[in-house]
């Protein structure tokens, strides 16, 4: 017997009870963190199966595998779904894609190239204009192709607006990259979002019936859904405006690959009919934690403002920790988390640590290992970019597109098979004139006769044994594999050799358990299935909460879980808020609004560190503790500091916002201007001068760092030494080697 409306409401707050029982009309719900936002979407779309609505009438959209996999689970666990799409945006445009391939002009095999593949095509783009790709990085051309796509801008609307040299050069390798993508039958990361939104956009037919068919449309984490995806939701809500969004302001981190706060901030704009749910009480966090972060994102003013609060209890106070340098900042913290366990008190698996930039976690990694700390590091699906596995990849790949250039040139010696660089040349330049793909160039290599002996025959080889797999694409995931590795004698290859092959070949035959095991969840699911579902991993999806070992993330990846401790470390001017914010305040606010998701993350216990000094990308830097520290209250923040002369003294957080005050006067001291104008430089630059004559007080510029004012000249020769205090921190140099520019003498 199916639940009643009351065992849907059952333990809901007032807000979250309005929010299950909207039905009809444009909904926005407001959820602060830890305010039980998941349980709010199951329940609604458990009410609105209940009262009629068929399951395959609704769309739920979130923003990783994880997400959408738990809130499947939950949702089945109250009714059978029957039909519902539960995915990510990226996973709802390939399915759009694949279903209406052929009304889009597309192969429904398409291959879904991930960052590495696109940066390849890139470069091959480059090259084929023949620009310079020092000046011009693939990498650098890439994020400028991304960023055009999440705008919807096509390569000849880009080319029209391209106004300066850069997006010109853009402009161009821009377009032949896209010939390049259809040529191989592929699609990258930002056409499974600019596809389906001008499909929506130009197809007034097509938009009409998917409109239809997804009558409820669920979006969590909308605040940080950009262009393509706003126009994704519009797209999917013009017929039936029954669109229930949901987010935070607070929480939209992700600016930085196109997302747009003003998507949520004007959904009142966007649907005049809407309503507003707010969901203030938090259920994760104690007061003194909430308390703190409230305090800290007040500052923000793009925002909607809403009272957080929790019924739960004051708890420990929030942690202010201050080190001398990095590595002891990581000793001890891994020391503290290990004391925890030993006496009793905690799991491994119950802490977290936290970090703006992935570089920080070396002093980490030593430390764990050093006191047998068992811990995980999350960056995504590691085990998939393994060599020998994304080999393995590249043949299924092939198999599924026979376009798919990237994956041929990958694997066409993997094993050796005797054909050179100069033999591929020949290859690609009797395929390109023809419109052939490399393999079925391939399959008529006794036709090129600049290729000869081995290098002919192999290539005739390969692609023979490409074309008696075929028939295989249609076995388990598991078992293709399991062939591919015996035929292609990839397997041979790593058995005959030596100890570091037999670990490649462990790895390789795991790649079989993950098959088996994916395809055992469901029955259903091809190797199609399985290759987009790993290319469609975010870093979250690699986390492993089962293991008993602390989690080690950055602060992006930990949007959407929590941990009863957590520890935000290296909480440092130029770190967090990062370097790259400080010139706009709108950057500032999104770094607040960063470090606002990691302190909300903890359940029990926060923890902030900086460190007086710190290694980073080959300097030695004197830290600013971060202006964010200074932002948190009175109340409910205890400081302690744990460098060599604080010896572990607790101090108040007004004695320690005092040293704060006179480090942030010491910043207006130099003569930086807060917003330093780099543009303005060059009119007011002196002559430079020689190294031995660099002097204190003097006002300076570097290329990274900006503008700031020398505080000590020491050494002599050539190992005269100069420190300088720039607006993210204090900076040692080498005299000679300095890449500086005299803005003011003293």
């Amino acid at each position: 017997m199916p639940p009643t409306p009351d065992h849907f409401l059952q333990n809901l707050t007032e807000p979250q009870r309005d929010a299950v029982l909207h039905t009809e009309g444009p909904l926005l719900i407001l959820a602060g963190p830890g305010s039980g936002k998941t349980r709010v979407i199951t329940c609604r779309v458990a009410n609105l199966i209940h009262q009629g609505v068929k399951p395959y009438r609704i769309l739920a959209i979130t923003f990783t595998n994880k997400a959408a996999g738990e809130m499947r689970k939950r949702i089945e666990a109250m009714l059978p779904l029957r039909g519902m799409w539960i995915s990510t945006f990226h996973s709802f445009g390939v399915r759009i894609l694949r279903q209406y391939a052929e009304r889009l002009n597309l192969d429904r095999n398409f291959t879904i190239y991930d960052q590495a593949d696109r940066s390849r095509l890139v470069k091959s783009a480059l090259e084929a204009c023949k620009i310079d790709n020092v000046r011009f990085t693939p990498d650098s051309i890439a994020g400028a192709i991304s960023k055009a796509k999440n705008q919807l801008m096509l390569p000849d609307r880009y080319a029209g607006q391209a106004k300066d040299f850069f997006s010109q050069v853009v402009a161009g390798v821009y377009e032949v990259y896209e010939k390049k993508l259809r040529a191989a039958n592929a699609l990258d990361f930002d056409d499974l979002l600019l596809w389906p939104a001008l499909a929506l956009k130009n197809d007034a037919e097509l938009r009409a019936e998917l409109d239809a068919r997804f009558q409820y449309v669920l979006i969590d984490e909308y605040q940080d859904t950009n262009k393509a995806q706003y126009a994704i939701a519009r797209g999917l809500s013009i017929d039936y405006p029954n669109i229930c969004v949901v987010g935070d302001p607070d929480q939209s981190i992700y600016k930085w690959r196109g997302s747009d706060i003003r998507n949520i901030l004007d959904f009142e704009r966007d649907f005049p009919q809407a309503r507003v749910i707010t969901l203030g009480e938090n259920f994760r966090s104690t007061k003194a934690i909430l308390q703190a972060a409230d305090a800290l994102i007040a500052n923000n003013t793009q925002r909607k403002p809403k009272p957080l609060f929790t019924a739960n209890n004051t708890g420990e106070p929030v942690r202010v920790l201050q080190f001398e340098n990095g590595l002891d900042e990581a000793e001890q913290v891994v020391q503290r988390i290990r004391t925890a366990v030993d006496d009793g008190n905690r799991h491994y698996r119950d802490f977290a640590i936290f970090l703006r930039v992935n570089a920080l976690t070396r002093n980490l990694e030593s430390a764990f290992i050093r006191q047998r700390v068992p811990f995980q590091i999350v960056r995504g699906l590691a085990f998939f970019e393994r060599k020998e596995n994304k080999d393995v990849l590249a043949y299924l790949r092939l198999l599924l597109n026979p376009h798919d250039d990237l994956s041929f040139l990958r694997i066409i010696n993997e094993p050796a098979r005797g054909i050179g660089k100069v033999s591929l040349e020949h290859l690609t330049n009797y395929a390109e004139p023809r419109e052939l793909s490399l393999l079925a160039a391939a399959s008529e290599a006794e036709k090129i006769s600049a290729i000869k002996g081995k290098a002919s025959s192999g290539l005739r080889a390969f692609a023979q044994m490409m074309a008696e797999l075929q028939p295989l694409v249609d076995a388990t995931p598991d078992e293709l594999i399991r062939q591919l590795l015996d035929r292609t004698g990839y397997r041979k290859m790593l058995a005959e050799n030596d100890e570091e092959d037999q670990e490649r070949l462990a790895n390789v035959e795991e790649l079989i358990t993950a098959a088996h095991q994916f395809h055992e969840e469901d029955r259903t699911r091809t190797i199609g299935d399985f290759l987009e579902n790993i290319t469609l991993a975010s870093d979250v999806d690699g986390w492993d909460e089962s293991q008993d070992c602390v989690s080690v993330m950055t602060l992006h990846a930990a949007k959407g879980l929590e941990f009863p401790v957590a520890y935000m470390l290296a909480c440092e001017q130029g770190l967090l808020p990062h370097e790259r914010s400080l010139m706009k305040d709108e950057d500032v606010e999104e770094e607040r609004r960063l470090a606002f998701v990691g302190m909300t993350r903890a359940k029990e216990e926060l923890n902030l560190s900086w460190a007086r000094l710190r290694e980073f990308r080959g300097q030695t830097l004197y830290a600013v503790p971060s202006m964010f520290l200074g932002e948190l209250p009175e109340d409910g923040v205890e400081t302690i500091d744990l460098s060599a002369s604080g010896a572990g003294a607790s101090r108040t957080m007004d004695f320690w916002r005092n040293g704060l005050e006179r480090t942030r006067k010491s910043w207006y001291d130099t003569g930086i201007p807060l917003t330093p104008a780099r543009t303005q430089t060059k009119a007011v630059v002196a002559d430079a001068v020689p190294s031995r004559k660099y002097t204190e007080g003097m006002v300076v510029e570097h290329e990274v760092h900006g503008r700031g004012r020398i505080i000590e000249v020491s050494g002599h020769g050539a190992l005269r030494k100069i420190k300088i205090r720039f607006r993210s921190g204090e900076r040692a140099f080498i005299a000679d080697k300095a890449k500086l520019t005299v803005v003011e003498k003293k």
